[in-house]
């Protein structure tokens, strides 16, 4: 009984043990504010990396690194980015580090960067894309990457600094687009101010036109009476040319027979020619004897009666081309003498020049000759011919009168034939006369026919007429001055109405809802799923473990209760001890091995894996949980707990203070979760220092009980004497 009581005073709380369970609370309410209070202020305490492929763009003839510029903006919290200097929160940022792709990878492997920020190569091309195309904008994107075996805020931390970054710097794409925009306005309002200056020139030069238009509509009224007079002298002028050309036909056809008839006189004068000289010569040789006088009388008889009838044919003829001849002359004489005017003055009249020169010496000769009087030589050579007839006649009355008038006759012979050679000429210019005359009258009939046709036509286009004087060219001068200002004022307008055209983008309803969307934000934030779960499996595992293996000692005694009576050896007993919690840490730990590798989706083998490794640590915690109750008792307990608050504190985030980033490296949970991260994700390695790390603990812990058991063996004097 004494022994028993003993045992039990010793299982009383001491003032230790409650001074322990009374700070306990306060350690762990310091411990969790140590690791997890404000820790955006020890960011600069996590390094990470940027990995820059942006490649600058060309913008408006400027380089635009926006690359360069958002990485200047993590590294300085996004001063940089924004442009605002000291207003930037650069005093919560991460000790930022610019490397290439294979360095920061590394450091995600080795956990030298807890996130890496890659910036793709069209960052810039993309993120300036809104001020091109509407329809081919797109949002500049980056990557956010933390190690797989992370802390659980680490990731969600890179993403609220990256995210900050690219907040900023779409506030400055979209600020500086906002402005160009305004530009455009401001520009747009300049250019209308020009258009409305260009209006109101052309509003002056149209009243102008109007002025002019006018004037021009005066001139139009006297125009039309002008051509109205106009109109009625070409009527005149018409039918004068009408009566012409009937005269002129008149002309052609009088001039045809004057020189039909002038060419018939011609030839009967060289046929009187002819008998007159031999007439001549017949009474010569009746002069020289009267013996053949009678043969002679008779044949000269005969000539006389024939030359008679050709002398009266021609008379005829004669009489009818000079009746002809005289109406020609009548209707030509004033035409004549109105062209000779003409031409003397250097104008034009009705007959070319021409033609005056060789009408005016047959007027003349004509006015000379005394055109139908009684001097006409036909008529003086029908009198002879009927006189020579008449002696013809004596002539056989008597020898005497004969031989008389054969002298006679014979000295009119040859005046005759001179008269008659005399007419000859004269009747062969009088023809070559009438058929120039003719020519000429035919010519002159077509031009008097194709001056009655131009009159008519000048006529009717004198009735058309709508422009002339000098009134209209006045009017139209100030039309054409009103419409010149008129034109440069609409020039003006138009290059200002083009220009502010050119200002005024236009687009459509998916172009617009595309642009609006990227203009208000430019740069998207880093893609993700918020919190991801990082290291979380690994790290509540092995919380759940060590508090499991925790409240294991809260049921089994850490040392054996008779292990002072007991004959078995220390490390027996101690293993004996160990072995019952030691079975049910295996069994939970291997639980929680299949449950992680469950969570993370991993193949067969790491199921198996899992498994082993839950089972090892879950053996180790206990023995190291089995070794601070034994020793320390309720104390041991106490630091327990701490070491589990100390998981999850430096479990979360990387901002934890490095003292206790040391510690817990150093304890057995470490090294535990490592190991279930190395295996839960094959890409962070260390699996075989971690294991044996944890190995390690459970001898130690083994190690630890087995000198606990050792001392609960030993009985000091003091006890027994209080005993």
């Amino acid at each position: 009984m004494t022994m028993s009581s003993a045992s039990t005073n010793r299982r009383r709380p001491g003032p230790g043990t409650v001074v322990a369970l009374t700070l306990l609370p306060l350690a762990v309410l310091g411990l969790l504010l140590a690791a997890l209070w404000q820790p955006q202020e020890r960011l600069d305490t996590v390094r990470a990396a940027i990995v820059n492929r942006d490649k600058p763009v060309e913008v408006e003839g400027q380089a635009v690194p926006l690359g360069r510029q958002l990485a200047s903006g993590l590294v300085s919290g996004g001063a940089s980015a924004a442009g605002s200097g000291d207003d930037a929160p650069v005093d919560t940022n991460y000790t930022w580090e610019i490397t290439d792709a294979d360095q920061a990878a590394a450091g995600l492997e080795d956990g030298t960067y807890a996130a890496v920020v890659t910036i793709p190569g069209n960052f810039s091309a993309a993120a300036t894309s809104y001020s091109g195309q509407a329809g081919e904008a797109h949002q500049a994107t980056i990557d956010v990457a933390t190690p797989e075996g992370g802390r659980i805020l680490d990731d969600a931390l890179a993403q609220v600094v990256a995210g900050t970054a690219t907040d900023v710097l779409s506030g400055m794409l979209t600020e500086t687009y906002i402005e160009n925009l305004l530009v455009g306005f401001t520009t747009l309002d300049e250019q209308l101010g020009e258009a409305a200056g260009g209006a109101s020139e052309l509003a002056t030069g149209a009243g102008q036109a109007a002025s002019g238009a006018e004037q021009l509509a005066d001139g139009v009224d006297e125009l039309a009476e002008g051509a109205d007079g106009l109109a009625s002298g070409l009527g005149e002028l018409g039918a004068g040319a009408d009566e012409l050309a009937s005269g002129a036909d008149d002309l052609a056809g009088g001039a045809d027979q004057l020189s039909g008839g002038a060419t018939r006189v011609a030839d009967g004068v060289g046929a009187s020619a002819a008998g007159a000289r031999e007439l001549a010569t017949g009474a010569e040789g009746l002069a020289n004897g009267l013996g053949g006088l009678s043969g002679g009388a008779s044949q000269l008889a005969n000539g006389l009666e024939q030359l008679n009838t050709e002398v009266a044919g021609a008379s005829d003829g004669l009489g009818q081309v000079t009746d002809d001849y005289g109406q020609v002359l009548r209707i030509l004489a004033p035409y004549v003498q109105q062209s000779a005017q003409a031409c003397s003055d250097g104008t034009d009249g009705p007959l070319s020049c021409d033609d005056v020169a060789t009408l005016a010496p047959l007027l003349e000769q004509a006015q000379q000759g005394g055109q139908g009087g009684s001097a006409d030589p036909m008529s003086e050579l029908q009198t002879a011919v009927s006189g020579l007839a008449e002696g013809a006649d004596r002539l056989a009355g008597g020898v005497d009168e004969a031989a008389t008038g054969a002298q006679k006759l014979a000295g009119g012979a040859d005046e005759l034939a001179t008269g008659l050679d005399e007419l000859s000429g004269g009747a062969a210019q009088l023809a070559s006369g009438s058929d120039e005359l003719a020519s000429g009258a035919s010519g002159l009939a077509e031009g008097a026919h194709g001056l009655a046709s131009g009159v008519g036509e000048l006529q009717t286009g004198a009735e058309q007429l709508a422009t002339g004087t000098e009134e209209l060219a006045t009017g139209t001068e100030g039309l054409a001055s009103g419409v010149g200002q008129l034109a440069a004022g609409s020039g003006e307008l138009a290059d200002g109405l083009d220009q502010a055209v050119e200002n005024i983008p236009s687009y459509d309803e998916a172009e617009r809802t595309n642009l609006a969307s990227v203009a208000s934000e430019p740069v998207a934030e880093p893609g993700g799923n918020g919190i991801t779960s990082g290291a979380s499996g690994p790290l509540f595992a092995v919380l759940a473990l060590w508090l499991g293996a925790l409240v294991i000692f809260v049921v089994f005694p850490a040392t054996p209760s008779g292990a002072l009576g007991s004959t078995r050896g220390t490390l027996r007993l101690a293993l004996s001890a160990f072995a019952v919690p030691g079975a049910i840490g295996a069994v939970t730990g291997a639980a929680a091995g299949l449950v992680l590798a469950g969570v993370q989706g991993l193949s067969p083998s790491g199921w198996v894996g899992l498994a082993l490794l839950g089972a090892v640590i879950s053996m180790a915690f206990v023995a190291v949980n089995q070794a601070l109750v034994g020793l320390l008792g309720h104390a041991g307990s106490g630091l327990s707990i701490l070491v589990a608050i100390l998981v999850l504190a430096t479990g979360v985030v990387s901002t934890t203070p490095p003292g206790l980033m040391a510690a817990r490296d150093v304890l057995p949970v470490g090294p535990a979760v490592d190991a279930l991260a190395a295996v839960a994700f094959p890409g962070v390695g260390g699996l075989g220092g971690a294991l044996v790390a944890v190995v390690l603990w459970a001898l130690g812990g083994l190690a630890i009980t087995t000198f606990a058991v050792s001392r609960r063996r030993t009985v000091r004097v003091k006890q027994l004497l209080a005993a």
